[in-house]
C-alpha cells in the first residue's frame, strides 16, 4: 500500500487554534487547581456534624448557637432547677439598676443546657421558648405581675420536663 500526498488548498475563513503561552497555561491550571483545593476544603469543613465537639469550632473563632450545644441530662435537671430562683430574682430586681443583668443570666443559663433540652423533648422546649421572651420582656418593662404569672407557667414546664426526662 502505498501512500500518497495530496496538498489541500487552505481554507482562510478557518481561524487557527490559539496556542496560549506557557505562563498563561500554567496560570490558568493552576487557578483551576487553588479553585478544585478550595472547594474541598469548603466541602470537608462542612462534612462534620459531630454536634458534641465545641472546642474545635470556638478555637477556631467561630460561635456555637445555644441549640447545638449538648450536655449530660444531670447538667439539664440543675440548671432546669436553678431557673425558677434566677428568674424570681430578675422578678425582685425590677425598678433597680441590676434588673438588666438579672434578665441576661436568665438567658445565659438556659443557654448552657437548652440544646439537650431541644433533643429531647421538641415540644416543652418549643412551650419554654414561648414563655422566656414574654418574661424577660415583662420584667424589662417592670411588669411584676405579668412576670410572676409567666414564671408560674415556666416553672410548671420545667417541672413537666424534669418529670419525664429525671435526670
Amino acid at each position: 500500500m502505498a501512500t500518497t500526498s495530496v496538498d489541500l488548498p487552505l481554507q482562510p475563513e478557518r481561524v487557527p487554534m490559539r496556542h496560549y503561552p506557557t505562563s498563561t497555561a500554567r496560570w490558568i491550571s493552576r487557578s483551576l487547581f487553588g479553585l478544585a483545593l478550595v472547594g474541598f476544603v469548603g466541602l470537608a469543613s462542612c462534612g462534620d456534624d459531630d454536634k458534641t465537639s465545641s472546642s474545635a469550632s470556638t478555637a477556631a473563632g467561630g460561635t456555637i448557637a445555644p441549640e447545638d450545644v449538648k450536655v449530660a441530662p444531670a447538667v439539664v435537671t440543675a440548671g432546669l432547677t436553678k431557673m425558677p430562683a434566677t428568674i424570681a430574682s430578675a422578678i425582685a430586681a425590677i425598678g433597680t439598676p441590676e434588673a438588666e443583668a438579672k434578665v441576661d443570666a436568665i438567658e445565659e443559663q438556659w443557654a448552657t443546657f437548652e440544646g439537650t433540652v431541644c433533643d429531647t423533648d421538641p415540644d416543652i422546649y418549643l412551650a419554654i421558648e414561648d414563655q422566656l421572651d414574654p418574661v424577660q420582656d415583662q420584667i424589662k418593662a417592670g411588669d411584676a405581675t405579668a412576670a410572676t404569672a409567666t414564671a408560674a407557667t415556666l416553672s410548671e414546664l420545667f417541672t413537666q420536663y424534669l418529670s419525664k426526662h429525671p435526670g
